[in-house]
């Protein structure tokens, strides 16, 4: 395999190592050197917020009601945590607030899903593979769209449909994951509030099934988390409005690329929307096809 690239896989395993489950504020004060631009803003707004569900757990081999008293909560998340939280998006499309010609507008976007592949730390009976790549990392399930970006169904009625054979689509806790669970999220404009100019512009964003979730909830039992995208690819984007001259946009839009690359060759998965978006790309710009990113 050829060498994959330093900084795509720098990005990601930083990512992976957040602690006790902050968010990435670090990561956004870098995506711009002259505050927040529509690039950033898209990152930020497509990120979903989780309701993190928490469960008291007691003591080691004790179950009296003051060991419960004095439990600590534990957050208790199932991938439907997940989904819930792209329910109204799904349905309505997310507003991203941008800048147009000095002007601000909602531009609107709306989620299909792209692709998943859901790894199990043990194998279960209705997974669609029986593919181990460890001992504690079995393929559950795996979806790579392919029908064209403007005939896919909302994001939610992929996953409900995927659910009715593959109930873990659902009901499986985090916990039950391993680290290479991840999904992708494809992104296509709809309209635009006001209407100021035409905006074009897909994007691929990859999150992770498994990030630095808190290691305890606070007492009143609500919590919500953001889940930021580890990767993006950009497509047909409308010039000097998501890529700004003079800011870090372009930057970091590379940097996200060679991370989804990097990615996708480590779990082997040969990204449909990936290729697409690599392909009307310049040749000396893109990442691989395969989903390895060569050169330093």
């Amino acid at each position: 395999m050829e060498k994959t690239s330093k900084r795509g896989k720098s990005h990601f395993e930083s990512f992976l190592k957040q602690a006790n489950g902050e968010p990435l504020p670090e990561l956004m004060e870098k995506m711009s050197v002259r505050g927040k631009t529509n690039f950033t803003s898209f990152l930020k707004h497509i990120s979903p917020r989780v309701l993190v569900k928490s469960r008291i757990q007691n003591r080691v081999g004790s179950s009296s009601s003051r060991a419960k008293a004095e439990g600590v909560r534990k957050p208790h998340i199932v991938l439907n945590d997940i989904w819930k939280a792209y329910n109204v998006w799904s349905c309505y499309t997310v507003g991203i607030p941008i800048t147009l010609n000095w002007r601000s507008v909602n531009q609107y976007y709306a989620p299909t899903l792209s692709a998943i592949q859901i790894f199990t730390k043990k194998p279960l009976i209705d997974g669609s593979s029986s593919r181990s790549f460890a001992e504690d990392c079995h393929l559950y399930l795996e979806f790579n769209q392919t029908m064209r970006i403007e005939d896919r169904p909302p994001l939610i009625e992929t996953v409900t449909n995927l659910a009715k054979k593959h109930h873990g689509l659902s009901s499986l806790k985090i916990s039950d994951l391993s680290e290479n669970s991840w999904f992708a999220v494809s992104w296509s404009p709809s309209v635009q509030i006001p209407e100021v100019q035409v905006v074009k512009g897909y994007f691929i964003t990859y999150h992770s099934f498994t990030p630095a979730f808190p290691a305890t909830c606070p007492q009143e039992n609500k919590l919500k988390f953001e889940l930021p995208a580890f990767g993006v690819v950009g497509s047909k984007l409308s010039n000097n409005v998501w890529i700004i001259p003079g800011t870090t946009d372009q930057e970091n839009m590379n940097s996200l690329e060679e991370s989804a690359a990097s990615w996708l060759g480590k779990v082997m998965f040969t990204h449909t929307d990936f290729d697409m978006f690599m392909a009307q790309k310049k040749p000396n710009d893109l990442p691989s096809p395969s989903g390895v990113v060569t050169g330093e």
